[in-house]
């Protein structure tokens, strides 16, 4: 069972403090700024002051059930993390599953691209092509589902893996997908203006083989500065109605 939570409104000051990258690991885009490590999942430090994660991480060591279905810590999506800010939207993963994917009898199976649904509706406007470094994807997405052996897995419940074809193709403002804290993070800071306005985003990732799969959605909540300049336009347009009143 996905563990969710969010943190919405008000900045978070003090909870944790950026942690140092375990050695032999590389700097990660933001979660290392948020004070994110393996086991310590709460968002802190430099986090937008809107941000979502669902942790679901296997720690009893060998396979077991992840939900939809078995593979244990090699096969483990382990927490996603979804935030905003006035500019920017923030992806992340983290998991147990290596960039570079993972062999199985005669099948290899690969890491998925990062997927947006806008409206939380079951449908993908977005993806984040992590086989083109972060290439934003949209228009028309083209997807293919993950597959054991040519047969679809665990019915279609980690549907969709990855992009094969679009429309519309914009850089993703930043981009990082390596090794972290002996697990790999995939991380995404996409600018806001490349993206459709929605009231919720929904992140999901999923790897080739469908074992795993994690999801998470947030639904952004307009700043206080900018609910002081929509008063400010509102208070402005009646006092100049008022005046053509008067006249």
């Amino acid at each position: 069972m996905q563990i969710r939570h969010r943190l919405n409104l008000l900045p978070i000051i003090g909870l944790a403090t950026a942690l140092a990258t375990t050695p032999g690991s590389a700097a990660t885009l933001f979660l290392d700024s948020w004070g994110i490590s393996y086991g310590n999942w709460t968002p802190g430090g430099a986090a937008p002051a809107q941000v979502n994660w669902a942790v679901e991480d296997w720690t009893s060591g060998g396979g077991g059930y992840l939900n939809p279905g078995w593979g244990g810590d090699e096969y483990d999506a382990e927490a996603a993390y979804i935030a905003v800010d006035h500019d920017y939207l923030y992806l992340a993963v983290v998991t147990g599953f290596p960039i570079s994917g993972r062999d199985f009898y005669s099948d290899h199976y690969d890491a998925g691209d990062l997927f947006l649904d806008l409206g939380s509706n079951g449908s993908y406007e977005y993806a984040i092509d992590v086989s083109a470094g972060g290439q934003l994807r949209s228009g028309a997405l083209g997807l293919q589902n993950p597959m054991i052996s040519g047969g679809s897995p665990w019915g279609g419940a980690s549907d969709p893996l990855r992009v094969t074809s679009w429309t519309n193709s914009a850089a993703a403002t930043a981009f990082s997908y390596g090794a972290w804290q002996g697990r790999y993070a995939i991380e995404a800071k996409v600018d806001r203006s490349l993206l459709a306005a929605s009231d919720s985003y929904k992140l999901h990732w999923t790897m080739g083989c469908g074992n795993d799969v994690i999801e998470t959605e947030i639904r952004p909540v307009p700043e206080p500065g900018s609910f002081l300049l929509l008063g400010a336009g509102v208070g402005a347009a009646a006092l100049a109605r008022r005046r053509r009143k008067a006249a």
